[in-house]
């Protein structure tokens, strides 16, 4: 369909794609991703930094002599756009530095034209989001070929356009956060989102754009300064200077920094003005995909079609092509000399080789991905030393990522004769010697095998689809319970939940006496308990987001160590580990955070990981573990990311050892217990809300599902003593619930206990285990965001429940003096009590 005034959605280019992170998260992409100071520049016309710093408490008169407060001018702002019936701007954003690394001049859309009560359109960085009131149109550059079209919701929320998580962290994810315009047009509180975290908010010197006059609004957090442009007549948002001092400090590595700018502009900001209807008419290209969520690039879309126009070279520098390979089935082992997996694998797949040797219709390739720079005498070198005899070719033009959508390596694909891709296969198989001369076999009678490993990847799709459709059904049901409203109120879809907590009651089976209180820790986090070299026992706490605190049982405060970290990064939970020459490790972590930190047992940083993490953003670590899966007393770090990164292997020197990316929001993980080797596997929630069984060499296994359960969160310990883990995972039916469930490795679910609902006002870690009650085995310890806590034991039988009576930010569980002692993080402090 055509309309004179349609929006055809435009080619675009790839652009990595990323995961959704919470409400909570996006305000902090717009007023904390800074740390800003004004600074001048001849394409921004701005005021005086001379009162820059004007206290918060400071008035500044009106015409008419009333006096103006910040907080009185953010209000005035939030109330117009939320009484607002329309709005529109054509928004950039622009980043602006100049120095001894040369002239950086940046820009990207960051544009939005509203109507209520569902009408919508918004260019922001690589995506476009459309909405007519019948339907959303959604595109983003990194799937040039996919457009999302979904039912238009009723009546727009800020939670809306957030729903798939590819579209949502590519308009999360820019350089300067997420669209603060559709926060203040559809969120339920704006100021309470707005001053989230905000230390102090005062009025510097007025400014002025063209011919209107701005309150310049500065909003400090412990990480820099915003500062709002905020009209004085008509209350509209016309500018955010964002900070630059982390910009500034990361560019000066390079040199001499002279100006940093970075400036969100909402050129022609206007509220209630009439919007042309053309701006919310699309016109979707006939050759494009219409999907109901966004799917990332995987090997499996390339199975049953031929295989895309590769070139490879082999070491005498001729090209190898598919159309080479006609007349042969295939086998493109991608691998690289410096790949520890690879060098298991290639050892088997020679062996395979030689067993064809004679089949001239078979061709078998060791495909380097090597940097172009290595010498070929290199990679000989490498594969005499492993006793590998195959042919290798070298794919200097990255065809591995840009064709056949691999990410990690060791990955195999088969070829059929014809060119058809048979199947594929990611990181190691330890079964290739019996699975892949039957395949061959297969291939060479001329039968296709393609069809089971699409099958399985389809099921996959299928999986999440449903999820999204009931997720979609318990959001209409909840519109359709409204009552309802005054016209123009906007209604939530999807508040966040929050949770009052409640006042404090005893528990029932044993008795709490308090021992101590260290008030002298402020915002104390999660605790652990650590036995040191002497046998001596000491508790390990979090404290300010930025320091960890050692306290003996006996609740004295032994020291704080702050802790050497970038300025613009937290941590908020621990995990420890000791290896096999009894030196403890810790890893110091924060969901969202784009490093970790692995920290000798005197709180230095031994490294922080990626390196590089700072300066090349991903989607953020969402956990990470310690352990050996392998069982050869090597230690390592397991890494789990938001979005399609997936996990990570990183070695005590900080060394990445293995990647697997086949499952994408890895928010939690566990490890399980030895086989008859001594070998493990890490079990890791994911997108599809399964156990993602992870081996030591980064391949992955199978997975374990429970029936009716999307798992987020998961535990394992040993509660009765026999040796055997016991496993605890958390699920949320739907945003706000709070459901624990005891299961197996077989899938079954043992038990489940419903929480109180609501989110957790802290970063508290979700699972615990001790013994609080009087019986002979360790208990689950569930915190609720009410500030209750939940004593299960292994069989899923609540053997208690209390109130704290204060937000707990941190638990847990420690022998003293021959008597158990509970220990909490709360606003108070952090508190011993002493259970009888």
């Amino acid at each position: 369909m055509t309309h004179i005034s349609a929006y055809r959605l435009p080619p675009t280019t790839r652009r990595a794609s990323t995961a959704a992170k919470c409400v909570v998260v996006l305000v902090f992409g717009l007023t904390c991703l800074n740390g800003c100071r004004r600074s001048e520049s001849p394409s921004v016309d701005r005021p005086s930094t001379e009162n820059e710093q004007t206290p918060a408490e400071d008035r500044q008169p009106t015409d008419d002599g009333q006096q103006i407060v910040a907080d009185g001018v953010l209000k005035d702002m939030a109330a117009a756009y939320k009484k607002a019936s329309t709005y529109s701007d054509n928004g950039t954003v622009r980043l602006m530095a100049e120095g001894a690394m040369g002239r950086i001049d940046q820009s990207a859309d960051f544009s939005l034209t509203f109507e209520r009560p569902n009408k919508m359109h918004m260019d922001v960085y690589g995506a476009t989001v459309v909405c007519d009131g019948k339907e959303l149109y959604a595109r983003v550059e990194d799937l040039p070929d996919q457009v999302l079209v979904r039912d238009a919701p009723k009546e727009f929320t800020m939670e809306s356009i957030y729903r798939d998580r590819i579209l949502a962290t590519t308009l999360i994810q820019g350089f300067a956060g997420a669209s603060p315009q559709w926060m203040l047009l559809t969120a339920d509180d704006p100021m309470k989102i707005l001053l989230h975290g905000v230390e102090s908010a005062s009025l510097g010197e007025p400014g002025k754009i063209g011919d209107r006059d701005y309150y310049c609004v500065n909003i400090v957090r412990k990480d820099g300064t915003a500062v709002f442009w905020v009209d004085r007549e008509s209350h509209v948002l016309r500018r955010i200077e964002l900070p630059t001092d982390e910009l500034r400090r990361m560019l000066a590595r390079g040199g001499e920094v002279k100006e940093v700018l970075l400036v969100a502009d909402f050129v022609d900001a206007r509220l209630d003005a009439k919007i042309d209807a053309g701006k919310f008419l699309v016109e979707v290209p006939s050759d494009a995909n219409r999907v109901k969520f966004f799917v990332p690039p995987h090997p499996a879309q390339l199975l049953g079609k031929k295989a895309p126009e590769f070139r490879f070279t082999d070491l005498d520098g001729n090209s190898v092509t598919v159309e080479s390979l006609a007349g042969k089935v295939a086998v493109l082992d991608f691998w690289a000399g410096w790949c520890s997996p690879c060098r298991k694998s290639l050892p088997m797949l020679s062996k395979i080789a030689e067993q064809f040797k004679d089949n001239q219709q078979i061709a078998f390739l060791a495909v380097s991905v090597d940097q172009p720079e290595t010498k070929n005498q290199v990679l000989l070198d490498t594969l005499d030393e492993l006793g590998v005899k195959l042919p290798i070719v070298r794919d200097t033009d990255r065809h591995t990522n840009t064709l056949f959508h691999a990410t990690g390596i060791p990955t195999m694909f088969i070829l059929d004769a014809n060119g058809v891709v048979q199947d594929f296969h990611v990181g190691g198989d330890p079964d290739l010697a019996d699975v892949l001369p039957e395949k061959l076999e297969k291939l060479l009678a001329g039968e296709d095998i393609y069809q089971e490993p699409l099958a399985l990847y389809n099921k996959e799709l299928e999986d999440y689809e449903r999820a999204l459709e009931a997720s979609e059904t318990k959001t209409s049901e909840t519109e359709t319970s409204k009552p309802d409203t005054p016209e123009g109120t906007v209604v939530e879809e999807h508040r966040i939940p929050q949770a009052k907590v409640a006042p404090r009651t005893e528990p029932e089976t044993f008795k709490l006496s308090q021992l101590w209180t260290c008030s002298e820790l402020k915002s104390p986090g999660n605790i652990l308990v650590v036995t040191q070299p002497d046998g001596s026992v000491r508790l390990v706490v979090v404290v300010g987001w930025k320091s960890i605190a050692q306290l003996g049982l006996d609740g004295k405060l032994i020291a704080v160590h702050r802790l050497e970290i970038d300025k613009m990064e937290v941590v908020s939970n621990l995990r420890t580990v000791v290896d096999a020459e009894g030196k403890r490790y810790f890893a110091a972590v924060a969901s969202a955070q784009q490093r970790f930190h692995l920290l000798d047992a005197d709180f230095n940083v031994v490294f922080s990981f990626p390196a590089d993490g700072l300066k090349h953003p991903h989607q953020g670590i969402a956990d990470v573990e310690l352990g050996d899966l392998a069982g050869d007393g090597k230690l390592q770090a397991y890494v789990g990311y938001w979005g399609v990164i997936g996990v990570q292997a990183v070695s005590l020197e900080g060394k990445r050892v293995w990647s697997n990316r086949s499952i994408s929001n890895v928010v939690k993980m566990a490890v399980g217990g030895p086989d008859a080797q001594g070998q493990r596997l890490l079990f890791c929630t994911n997108n599809s809300g399964s156990l993602a069984k992870i081996d030591a060499e980064g391949d992955r296994r199978s997975e374990v599902t429970v029936d009716g359960r999307t798992l987020h969160w998961i535990v394992a310990a040993d509660l009765t003593g026999d040796g055997q883990l016991e496993w605890c995972g958390m699920a949320a039916p739907k945003f706000g619930d709070n459901i624990a469930v005891g299961l197996n490795l077989k899938g079954e679910e043992l038990w489940h206990y419903t929480l109180p609902g609501g989110i957790q006002p802290k970063p508290v870690e979700q699972i615990v285990f001790g013994r609080l009650a009087p019986v002979a085995d360790d208990q689950w310890l569930l915190p609720g965001p009410d500030g209750s806590i939940h004593v299960i034991a292994a069989d899923g039988k609540l053997l208690d429940r209390f109130n704290y009576g204060a937000v707990i930010g941190g638990l847990a569980v420690a022998e003293h003096d021959g008597r158990t002692l509970l220990i909490v993080s709360s606003p108070s402090g952090l508190e011993g009590w002493r259970v009888e």
